[in-house]
């Protein structure tokens, strides 16, 4: 490799582009560390994460500095920063239920009927035929492979762009989806409806949180608490965008669609909280064209 292509891979691997995700992510933790401290929180078990991450960035350092391989530099930087956007998401949808408002389960399924939508036949549609809850139940929970595999795919395919895309939208929905949730909070269509509770595994936390009786978590067993607006909505919508015109297109719409008609019955989701996700979606897709937009000029 010559030294005017070193320094190349070098300055593309410094460039605003790369440190700018860094930033938000640091003044995001900023943040949450001042919210922590006033309500006397206390999150456990973020070690491995920091190390994962501290391991990561040196890989992508390595190969990207040195121009020695640009898909895994690429691979190994984005990783690092979902790990760490991850962290530091889950801690705050937490923090934003410690505002503990009044719940809004009532006008939510009040909502959802004046839609026409009866989540209770749902369920009883889907429980009542093992093949599709079976088939939902995996697209529900695809959702995070698909960040993994999109992380490696976009990568390798030299679609960098789309990296950057999906981590920004991700990143922005997660805060918006955080800060809605703080203040338009509902314990879901299982807390409400009594139903299913085996299956609301974030209420014990969600509840601890708002009246105060839990003050130390272990991120390790730290659950997804957040029901309006749905952000398994704001992700398959994401995903969908972020493949558009791309060769697996068509794969990653019908998967993420699965994964819509899932959300209701495996998130314990009302309609209006999917209908908040793509509204949050929308947003989300409009800042991160904004950022990138700034970054790239």
């Amino acid at each position: 490799m010559s030294l005017m292509q070193g320094i190349a891979d070098g300055r593309r691997f410094i460039s605003a582009g790369k440190l700018a995700p860094v930033l938000f992510l640091a003044a995001l933790a900023g943040g949450e560390a001042a919210w922590i401290q006033a309500h006397k929180l206390v999150f456990v078990g973020t070690e491995p994460v920091l190390w994962a991450t501290l391991v990561l960035i040196s890989i992508s350092a390595a190969y990207g500095l040195t121009g020695r391989s640009r898909a895994l530099s690429e691979m190994s930087y984005y990783a690092a920063l979902w790990v760490v956007a991850a962290l530091i998401g889950a801690i705050l949808t937490y923090l934003c239920a410690t505002l503990n408002l009044p719940l809004l389960d009532e006008e939510f399924t009040n909502a959802d009927l004046a839609l026409g939508f009866h989540w209770l036949s749902f369920y009883a549609f889907v429980r009542e035929h093992r093949l599709v809850a079976t088939i939902l139940t995996i697209a529900y929970f695809s959702g995070l492979p698909q960040i993994f595999f999109s992380i490696i795919y976009l990568a390798h395919i030299g679609r960098s762009d789309r990296n950057d895309e999906l981590w920004w939208s991700s990143t922005i929905a997660l805060v918006l989806t955080s800060l809605l949730s703080g203040l338009f909070p509902a314990g879901g269509t299982l807390f409400y409806y009594s139903i299913g509770l085996e299956n609301a595994v974030h209420l014990p936390h969600f509840l601890a949180l708002r009246d105060g009786s839990m003050t130390a978590f272990s991120f390790d067993e730290m659950k997804g608490i957040v029901t309006f607006p749905s952000f398994h909505t704001t992700t398959a919508l994401l995903l969908i965008y972020v493949y558009r015109q791309l060769g697996i297109f068509r794969w990653v719409l019908a998967l993420n669609v699965l994964m819509l008609i899932s959300t209701p019955i495996n998130g314990g989701h009302y309609l209006v909280d999917m209908i908040g996700g793509g509204a949050v979606t929308v947003c989300s897709i409009y800042l991160m064209q904004r950022v990138r937009f700034f970054l790239n000029r």
